[in-house]
């Protein structure tokens, strides 16, 4: 199966679980930025700082295909998000 596909069958399953990535994103960013008492976090600098941890795990782990899934997710979720805005 290819990887964009297996991608979007990931993202859609999250976003059954999780609901929409922006306002996913938005409230974490949200809460991120009042745990560190500094402004928002916007939506698509969550999806870099989660992108940033898959990256994390990729190095640690690079077998694991789990990992650059999620990373090739938060990465279209980012792209997505950002040419909303």
């Amino acid at each position: 199966m290819p990887l964009s596909k297996r991608v979007n069958e990931i993202l859609a399953d999250r976003q059954e679980i999780h609901g929409d990535a922006i306002t996913n994103f938005t409230m974490i960013g949200r809460m991120w930025g009042a745990m560190l008492q500094i402004e928002d976090i916007p939506p698509h600098v969550v999806a870099l700082m989660y992108d940033a941890g898959k990256s994390v795990r990729c190095i640690s782990n690079p077998h694991h295909e789990d990992n650059w899934l999620d990373k090739t997710g938060y990465t279209q979720h980012g792209m997505e998000i950002a040419n909303e805005s």
